[in-house]
């Protein structure tokens, strides 16, 4: 049986993801301004191509987190596997948010040493947040991607039924 790296509920799940999502956005914008906002020259096309590109680097990796989960056992009791499945989808969540957020770091780092003003966090802060709500809210797709592969071995971890009803 996959270890449940987390002992979370899926209103936590929940809770988590609207937290990072507003605590990016809110840091985002807060160092946009801090940083002089749209004042200074926007930056080459090359540089804008390439804070997008580990964006997409980044999804790419999260998109695959569901994969690392083990079948769940048919012999367990219900109630465990439900609170498994749940827990190994919180871990995922964790994993999933912190390939995104590290994507956003490029984009920070030229803000800090370049001449561009808030611009490099426009440029890969509206995707990078699209990502980081697409990979991380415990959506049915999200959801069902990793109670397929939990029950892949004929278990029934009922980790969809799990959020639908909290």
């Amino acid at each position: 049986m996959p270890s449940a790296e987390y002992d979370a509920t899926p209103k936590e799940v929940r809770n988590f993801a609207l937290l990072q999502i507003g605590l990016v956005g809110g840091f985002l914008v807060l160092l946009f301004f801090m940083f002089g906002g749209s004042d200074a020259d926007y930056p080459p096309a090359w540089l804008a191509v390439a804070l997008v590109v580990p964006i997409a680097i980044g999804a790419f990796f999260a998109e695959r987190v569901w994969l690392t989960a083990s079948p769940l056992p048919v012999d367990a009791p219900p109630h465990d596997l439900r609170n498994e499945a749940v827990g190994v989808f919180a871990a995922q969540t964790v994993r999933k948010f912190f390939y995104c957020f590290a994507t956003l770091l490029p984009a920070g780092v030229v803000t800090f040493v370049g001449d561009y003003g808030g611009w490099p966090l426009v440029i890969a802060g509206f995707p990078g947040l699209a990502v980081i709500g697409w990979e991380t809210w415990p959506s049915l797709r999200n959801i069902s991607m990793t109670a397929a592969m939990l029950d892949s071995q004929g278990a029934e971890s009922h980790l969809v039924e799990s959020f639908l009803e909290a």
